[in-house]
């Protein structure tokens, strides 16, 4: 019976993955039948509390309402991002992004290693709330590099910083149970996390060049990837160990990009002529600034924003949070977008016509989002208890594996809910509980839940489908799961590995 339990409590899970990789369908298709397929689940065989039809409809009419809001929020980035992109496109100051960010290396890889990776990782720290994927995949579309590969270096990007989130809210609020039951701080969990994203990055260069070209594209690139994954390792170490949670991802991010902007200036790439970026004379119609003003803008506004805002106004990350931590990440995109198009000269007439053109593409993501977020709700609910069941019943069977069984738990977490945070805040009370009784370490192994929730945004379909959003491969999400979920699993092995170690045999008393 409790087997069936789990396989039930799995089955919407089941119903998207088989929907998008088994029979190629497009999530918009099959985003509705698992929501349809959940809602039957929470009526019937997960109404533990025997509730009538009506009380079942009063529990269950606001995580409808509440998933299609929270899917407008995310819709609403996702078209800033795309009007960006269009606009590039529109006026031509796509080549002269191109031209801009090969002057800093004509070396393909070079460049899916800074936009894919450690852009991803600044801009996770400065704003979260999925703005890396929807912001580095236009810019490496813009560059010329195909869609689906783009989506899938720009989620593999966002795989390591999401345990800090913006400001590092993900590690701060996430291990708040840890904290208040007095066997961590902040300071012990940013620690513990790093030295499981360290190892992430260091192998993640590697990873996005295999994506974007195979074995052919470590001709001659060897000695700058190792530099790359070195020495991002090496700060992100530092940063999350010795300066604090708050400022891991935005300074682990520019730091990486200035070493390897010197790194390529001084010691040089050897470029194969099949990985230079092809680029014939011409004549540029906009500057450097010009062309990449929509995403300087964003480099500069959504930190300013996101720190300058709160130390200025009285309870100031409280009014950013009115409407959702997502919402001024959409206004700071949105913003960037209108003063992008005052810079390229736009007219209005010409920027309304891209807006317009853009609202046709990503409203039907719409119905998308919010049924996925709709089934996520259902299943954290405590109503129907899916999501707590999976977890326990992982935890009862694995024993003295348990720190493993932490990072599949926080990556089922965040798969299902599209958020770190929501993962560790789901599951950290719980893993609090099961260190206890297993005599082992709480931090280490609420970190390797935190590690876990990060990577598991790297298949969560939420974030696959805006990001496919964000470049107009919309029922392309098939193709994007499949590149996503093998990088997935190599990095998961690892952090397992990890896990094991740090509790067991590494740091068994760390932070005791």
């Amino acid at each position: 019976m409790e087997f069936i339990n789990f396989v039930m409590a799995l089955s919407p899970i089941v119903v998207v993955l088989v929907g998008i990789l088994a029979f190629h369908q497009s999530a918009k298709k099959v985003a509705p039948v698992a929501l349809v397929w959940t809602l039957i689940l929470a009526f019937t065989y997960f109404n533990v509390t025997g509730a009538t039809f009506k009380e079942n409809v009063a529990t269950y009419d606001p995580l409808v309402w509440k998933g299609l809001k929270e899917g407008l929020k995310i819709v609403l980035m996702v078209f800033g991002a795309f009007v960006i992109l269009n606009l590039l496109r529109e006026t031509g100051a796509i080549e002269d992004v191109k031209s801009t960010i090969a002057r800093i290396s004509d070396d393909r890889r070079v460049q899916v290693v800074i936009i894919g990776m450690m852009l991803p990782i600044f801009l996770e720290g400065a704003a979260g709330a999925g703005a890396p994927a929807a912001i580095a995949a236009p810019f490496l579309v813009a560059l010329g590099f195909d869609p689906v590969t783009s989506i899938a270096i720009a989620l593999l990007g966002d795989a390591t910083p999401a345990s800090w989130g913006g400001a590092g809210l993900t590690t701060i609020n996430g291990g708040a149970a840890l904290v208040d039951a007095g066997v961590s701080t902040v300071a012990l969990n940013s620690a513990m996390v790093g030295r499981f994203h360290m190892f992430g990055v260091l192998i993640i260069p590697f990873i996005m060049v295999w994506m974007a070209y195979g074995k052919k594209g470590f001709k001659g690139i060897l000695p700058y990837l190792t530099f790359a994954g070195v020495s991002t390792c090496l700060v992100m170490f530092v940063l999350s160990n010795f300066v604090g949670a708050e400022v891991t991802s935005m300074g682990t991010g520019l730091i990486s990009i200035l070493l390897s902007v010197a790194y390529v200036k001084l010691v040089g790439v050897k470029t194969p002529d099949e990985f230079r970026n092809q680029e014939e004379a011409r004549a540029r119609k906009y500057s450097s600034f010009q062309a990449m003003s929509p995403y300087i803008y964003m480099l500069v506004l959504l930190p300013l924003v996101r720190y300058g805002f709160p130390a200025v106004v009285p309870n100031g990350f409280a009014v950013m949070c009115t409407f959702g931590y997502i919402f001024w990440v959409d206004l700071v995109i949105l913003v960037c977008g209108m003063l992008g198009a005052a810079t390229l000269g736009v007219s209005r007439k010409t920027y309304s016509a891209v807006c317009k053109r853009t609202v046709g593409h990503v409203a039907p993501v719409l119905v998308t989002m919010g049924s996925l977020l709709v089934v996520a709700y259902i299943m954290q609910s405590p109503s129907t208890g899916m999501m707590n069941l999976l977890a326990s019943d992982i935890a009862s069977v694995v024993g003295k594996f348990y720190p493993a069984a932490a990072v599949l738990i926080g990556s089922s977490g965040a798969f299902i809910t599209g958020t770190g945070l929501g993962s560790n805040i789901m599951f950290a009370d719980m893993h609090l509980q099961a260190a206890e009784a297993l005599s082992m370490n709480p931090i280490t192994i609420f970190a390797g839940q935190n590690a876990g929730a990060s990577l598991g945004n790297l298949i969560c379909p939420n974030n696959t489908v805006a990001a496919c959003a964000t470049v107009d491969q919309i029922g392309n999400e098939s193709d994007v799961m499949k590149k996503t979920l093998k990088a997935f699993a190599i990095i998961l092995c690892m952090y397992m590995v990890l896990a094991m170690l740090y509790t067991c045999v590494l740091f068994p008393n760390f932070g005791m």
